[in-house]
């Protein structure tokens, strides 16, 4: 049988490990002869084109990824791809399917099969037998701990990214979060973990970043300890992008951390909220303070880049604790993404929706609207200060800039909220000369007489080196 598997990736960079489990796991289990091609593709990818790329295939089976961000996509090239093949079998799987299956191929007749949860074994038994049923509910991989590397040399990957799991599952049953839906987790060793990561140096410089799916990686503190020990190896010489929770750390870990070089591991960590009353309501118990603490802690180092993760939409949170997150990890971490709850199919939180009002979109990526804490007003504030937030904390041309001068300012939350209002518009619209012109004018605006001479004059030098080195030209007379 010849086997496409497709996914649609949101950016060029990325690739889909999901595709790779299945087609890995074939290839070296199955009893019958399979022919299993890999085809990834990106949302900047014209339709035709995609499209063209799957017919010429002319596969007897096609297996989609399916995800919040691509399935609307996917059901249109699949929907097209029917018509053209219609003898070909359409299969979708992935976490967007695996939850509403009957009503999925109910309005979508031209769905063959869903394969539901985690595929492999199933996806093998599925290829393998003729009588298959119409909608497969798998059980967890029990061979996940063994899994060969997957990434072949040979096969092009147009990005810098690769994707790879070391662990399934989560020992934490967040109710946003579908992996609260599989209990236990299972773990590759931490010498199986090492041994696979080396392979990633056979790849020379096509790939530069290794980002952990991991959910949280330090869940076995010895275990994690480990890993990162080998990871400060010279012969590993990738970029190491990991979720962890740093209220876990000892002392022993921030000395293996001291010892990485500069811009080698970069840490995600998802704080979500610090009121205390939204982590119980949605089952993340966590020693808020201390996660802050050893966040900072880190960060003084200046060796290890620190990404912090916030969601507007969360029970119980309304302007004033979202305002108090926001203020209290600023300057704990080097990028802040405050990111929007969307009431994902499966999860424990959509079930909820009723108990706190909540309004959603019914398309994907089901992001919230309002809910009886917080008004669409507010929502739609909170976008335009997330994407502020991204356009000057966040970005390499401002960030001395912006942090030395929120420092003075009543919190960061303030300033950006009061940016907010300054601009009139969002960020995305405004060119960099005018994002500087705008930056240099509302900070004028708003702290210049609340500082010394001394401090505007280094704000001033700080922010024309960063135009220039953005711009490639001298600043502007009038910041001056």
């Amino acid at each position: 049988m010849k086997i496409v598997l497709f996914a649609l990736n949101s950016s060029f960079v990325h690739t889909n490990l999901a595709i790779r489990c299945l087609k890995d796991f074939i290839d070296k289990n199955s009893i019958k002869k399979h022919d299993v091609l890999l085809v990834e593709k990106n949302h900047k990818d014209k339709f035709d084109e995609i499209l063209h790329s799957l017919h010429e295939c002319n596969a007897d089976l096609y297996g989609f990824s399916c995800y919040i961000f691509n399935i609307d996509e996917i059901i249109q090239i699949a929907k097209s791809l029917k018509k053209l093949l219609p003898n070909s079998k359409i299969v979708f799987g992935g976490p967007e399917v695996s939850y509403d299956a009957d009503e999925l191929m109910k309005i979508n007749p031209f769905i063959d099969n869903v394969i539901c949860n985690e595929a492999e074994q199933s996806f093998l038994d599925f290829v393998n037998n003729d009588d298959n049923k119409k909608i497969v509910v798998s059980q967890p991989f029990s061979k996940f701990e063994n899994q060969d590397f997957l990434y072949d040399n040979e096969f092009k990957i147009s990005g810098n990214i690769a994707y790879y799991e070391s662990c399934r599952g989560c020992p934490y049953n967040c109710s946003y979060c579908l992996s609260s839906t599989t209990k236990g987790i299972r773990s590759k060793t931490s010498q199986k973990t090492l041994d696979d990561l080396y392979e990633f140096e056979k790849f020379g410089s096509k790939i530069k970043i290794i980002k952990f799916v991991d959910r949280t990686f330090n869940f076995d503190i010895n275990r994690s300890k480990t890993i990162l020990k080998g990871l400060t190896e010279d012969k590993y010489s990738k970029i190491y992008h990991m979720e962890m929770r740093p209220e876990l750390f000892d002392d022993e870990m921030f000395e293996i951390l001291a010892r990485f070089p500069k811009d080698k591991l970069q840490l995600e960590i998802g704080i979500q909220s610090t009121n205390k009353k939204t982590l119980e309501a949605i089952d993340r118990p966590s020693d808020i303070n201390k996660a802050i603490s050893n966040m900072k802690r880190i960060r003084i180092s200046n060796n290890i880049k620190i990404h912090c993760d916030l969601i507007a939409g969360l029970p119980f949170d309304n302007i004033n604790t979202i305002r108090q997150s926001y203020n209290d990890v600023f300057f704990a971490c080097d990028e802040l993404q405050l990111g929007f709850l969307k009431m994902l199919k499966g999860s424990k939180i959509r079930k909820q929706a009723d108990k706190f009002n909540y309004i959603y979109n019914d398309k994907a990526p089901y992001e919230v609207l309002s809910n009886d804490c917080i008004s669409y007003e507010m929502m739609f504030k909170l976008k335009r200060i997330a994407a502020l937030t991204q356009r000057f904390k966040n970005s390499m041309h401002f960030k001395k800039s912006c942090e030395y001068i929120v420092s003075f300012n009543i919190s960061p939350f303030d300033y950006f909220y009061g940016f907010n209002e300054y601009i009139g518009e969002h960020i995305s619209h405004l060119s960099q000369h005018e994002a500087f012109r705008k930056f240099f004018e509302y900070s004028s605006f708003n702290i210049k007489n609340s500082v010394s001479v001394d401090e505007w004059d280094k704000f001033i030098k700080i922010l024309c080196e960063e135009y220039k080195q953005c711009l490639n030209k001298n600043a502007p007379e009038y910041f001056c």
